[in-house]
């Protein structure tokens, strides 16, 4: 049970260690009974492992090594009584080197596949409009959140915070409240109302209000905004005010100020990238179609049981 438990961690021991680059490789950093563990024979453990051991090496590095040291010693036991060439020990190994192969061909069909700056610039001008960046604006409407409908004692705490916070802060608005606020505002940036103003009379982040709701660059290729943020901006026409748009606890009122598209340089390597992953993926579709079993004798998958011998 205790070996069982041993090679379990030292399987899935879990981030990059900070191993210093400042020694020279045949520093001796650690002794392992008689024997003296460099630290180049440490940085090529790492450069190899999984980040499972990268993490645990980062947490406690003794603990890290001293069980990769136990697992190769008990590997090398096991070999000398040729373990591995016994059942069901033999078909185990040979389902993982299967498997690791099968995921490295995975890899290197992707990563292997070449993508012509041909390639790169014909998806570029087919995909333009993911490329476009907005300069914006925003009106902040805050509203309080709902109170969860849940009963666990999650839930609970939750409901009993947004009270506490509701009771403490008469300013907080219902969020049918906040939506008409919000639509009244649009109504008069439309009408012809100075943003700036608005910004200063009604938004409530306190940081793109002292900037005059300046709300920085929207990317449509980045993952720092929500779906339904960058979905308005990239509707918008610079000079154009959204509608109302709700997240969670806020309306946001979006201008676009300025509308361009990232060069092609910025999103050459993304670009790479998707072109090899549809690349992998219609290698993967091939290979479906290629092994997709027919079923002649339905009812053998349909028997409940192994039949009997």
């Amino acid at each position: 049970m205790k070996i069982c438990v041993l090679i379990a961690v030292a399987a899935t021991l879990g981030a990059q260690a900070p191993v210093s680059s400042e020694l020279p490789p045949d520093t001796v950093v650690m002794k392992i009974g008689s024997k003296n563990v460099t630290a180049g024979e440490i940085r090529q453990i790492l450069d190899s492992a999984e980040p499972a051991l990268r993490q645990a090496f980062q947490t406690n590095p003794t603990d890290a090594i001293q069980s990769l040291y136990i697992l190769d010693f008990l590997s090398a036991e096991g070999d000398k009584l040729k373990l591995a060439e016994e059942s069901p020990w033999k078909e185990q190994i040979e389902a993982a080197r299967m498997k690791i192969v099968a995921n490295a061909m995975v890899n290197h069909e992707r990563d292997g596949y070449l993508v012509t700056p041909e390639e790169t610039e014909a998806f570029y001008k087919a995909n333009q409009s993911r490329y476009e960046q907005a300069k914006i604006k925003v009106i902040y409407i805050a509203y309080k959140a709902a109170m969860p409908v849940g009963t666990s004692p999650e839930d609970v705490k939750q409901a009993a915070l947004a009270a506490l916070a509701a009771a403490h802060d008469p300013k907080q608005r219902s969020e049918s409240d906040a939506k008409a606020l919000a639509t009244d505002i649009v109504i008069k940036l439309r009408g012809g109302a100075d943003f700036g103003q608005m910004v200063a009379q009604y938004s409530e982040d306190a940081t793109s209000k002292a900037v005059g709701g300046d709300f920085g660059t929207i990317k449509g290729t980045s993952t720092s905004y929500p779906d339904a943020i960058k979905k308005a901006v990239l509707a918008l026409k610079p000079g154009e005010v959204s509608d109302p748009v709700q997240l969670p606890g806020a309306y946001y009122i979006i201008r676009v100020d300025d509308k361009t598209l990232q060069s092609i340089n910025d999103v050459r390597e993304s670009i790479i990238q998707e072109i090899r992953q549809q690349h992998l993926g219609d290698y993967i579709t091939g290979l479906r179609q290629r092994f997709a079993p027919q079923i002649l004798k339905p009812e053998f998958f349909l028997q409940s049981s192994p039949p009997k011998k």
